[in-house]
């Protein structure tokens, strides 16, 4: 390793999750940054000037250089150019032993995971491509017994600090992306940085990403007006006419959020009624800012460079109409981060792994908790719970 470390900045907002998965990713390497946050005096300025124009946070420095936001961060370390650029030599210590679990993700599942396998003795990794899961996409978390508030940002931080003090091996930005059995308590798992690590057991616990809503416009405009985090990306439209697809707890978080920066919120559901919890559907109703349109069908997004308007469809009675839109948030749900077993693993039509009331999947020595599997109810409180389960399963297995 270089003696000298370079100088990282990041441009930020609160309440931005990839700014915090960003954050966790530099620290899990071992280094510091300078952060300046957008709501600051001329801040926004400086980073469109230093960017060429870019509106989206984070935006990340490296020495003077431009990395771009976290996807082009993501992509520099899996490609191998981002260990050069922190003056980082290669860590082989981790691929070249057999540990006893593999933790592959690193939400609230995989914390719960970690910390009670680790307390039985076990040698645990966590592998995973960023920090801290849906969670850090959740402003305040009211739901979580013992603790009357928290942000979710700030229950990601507690969970890693946590697992940090009892030595669990924690690899950021190393997405999965298969797995193999060797023999009888082995297995083989590759990451997308041609990384192979050897365990002898695994849970999976990658939780879900934003399901996308399938509609012509839809790709052409992402990140360009179509955005799937409002508390992430909303602040671009404070003031503007913006649309939110979906009508439930995401959808109606979302509305209101836009609504608290001026927004004029159109606000599309599928559906006859909205479906989110009763108070957030109360709170909505009674907000002048937010106009519901329920029982209807966005059907395109248009626009030149960028969004202009959409096109919905009243399902009772198939009568279209144009709305002038310059921001597209679509909230309708999540899709569970399977694809990497689909071949190795039982899954349901939904995508999510089946599980038995001990979390093992369809293969021996192979486990899995939370949002990823076929459970109900997909709830923080429930996926720590599950991730504790399937902790206790594999030490009796490897006992």
């Amino acid at each position: 390793m270089s003696t000298q470390k370079p100088k990282i900045e990041i441009y930020t907002l609160e309440w931005c999750p990839y700014c915090e998965k960003t954050k966790a990713l530099l620290k899990s390497k071992g280094f510091s940054y300078e952060e300046s946050n957008l709501n600051e005096e001329d801040i926004k300025e400086e980073m469109e000037e230093r960017t060429g124009g870019a509106k989206t946070v984070p935006q990340i420095f490296i020495d003077d250089k431009h990395i771009g936001g976290y996807d082009q961060l993501i992509e520099a370390n899996t490609s191998g150019e981002l260990d050069p650029l922190l003056g980082l030599e290669e860590e082989d210590s981790y691929t070249e032993k057999l540990w006893d679990l593999i933790v592959i993700g690193a939400g609230p599942a995989a914390f719960s995971s970690a910390l009670y396998a680790v307390r039985k003795g076990l040698d645990v990794l966590i592998l995973a491509k960023d920090m801290g899961g849906q969670i850090l996409e959740t402003d305040v978390i009211e739901n979580y017994p013992g603790i009357s508030s928290v942000v979710g940002a700030d229950l990601a931080q507690n969970y890693w600090h946590q697992v940090e003090e009892y030595g669990v091996k924690l690899k950021l930005g190393e997405e999965v992306i298969g797995l193999k059995k060797i023999k009888d308590k082995e297995f083989k798992v590759i990451t997308s940085s041609d990384k192979e690590i050897k365990s002898k057991s695994i849970i999976i616990t990658t939780g879900a990403h934003s399901r996308k809503l399938g509609v012509m416009g839809e790709n052409r405009f992402k990140s360009n007006g179509v955005h799937y985090c409002a508390i992430c990306d909303g602040y671009m439209y404070a003031g503007k006419n913006v649309a939110v697809i979906g009508g439930g707890n995401s959808g109606l978080e979302a509305a209101l959020d836009l609504a608290k920066i001026d927004c004029q919120v159109s606000l599309i559901e599928f559906e006859k009624q909205l479906n989110g919890d009763k108070v957030l559907q109360k709170k909505v109703a009674e907000n002048e800012a937010i106009e519901i349109y329920t029982g209807t069908a966005i059907q395109r997004i248009m626009g030149e460079d960028k969004v202009e308007e959409i096109e919905i469809q009243d399902r009772d009675t198939e009568e279209y109409q144009k709305l002038k839109i310059e921001g597209v948030f679509i909230e309708i749900g999540y899709e569970p981060n399977s694809e990497f077993v689909k071949d190795i693993l039982e899954i349901n039509d939904y995508g999510e792994i089946i599980i038995n009331d001990d979390n093992m999947t369809s293969v021996e020595g192979i486990w899995a908790a939370g949002d990823v599997t076929n459970i109900k109810d997909k709830q923080v409180i429930v996926a720590a719970a599950e991730g504790a389960k399937a902790a206790l399963r594999v030490n009796k297995y490897l006992s």
